[in-house]
């Protein structure tokens, strides 16, 4: 058995739930494990995920002590804020 976590975050309220899987368990058999989707009431299509900020496959392997992180999609465009801030400057 391995030690992992399964971390999906809102702004004001993380929701982190260790677990204990297989050696073989890949990233989509731990999330299942967890309950994590039914607690946050999240669906995983439309969804990436990672393990320690780096986004990966589902069918990756885990390893001990990963950490599995549940992303959501960007509410505003990173980029299109700096345009809107340039643009407000120039005036």
């Amino acid at each position: 058995m391995i030690n992992i976590q399964v971390v999906y975050a809102l702004p004001n309220q993380p929701t982190i739930i260790d677990c204990a899987v297989d050696e073989q368990t890949n990233v989509l058999q731990a999330i299942a494990k967890s309950n994590i989707l039914s607690l946050c009431n999240i669906q995983l299509d439309g969804h990436f995920v990672g393990i320690y900020g780096k986004r990966c496959e589902l069918t990756e392997q885990l390893k001990d002590g990963d950490r599995i992180e549940i992303y959501r999609a960007l509410i505003n465009d990173p980029k299109e804020i700096r345009r809107k801030k340039a643009a407000l400057k120039k005036k």
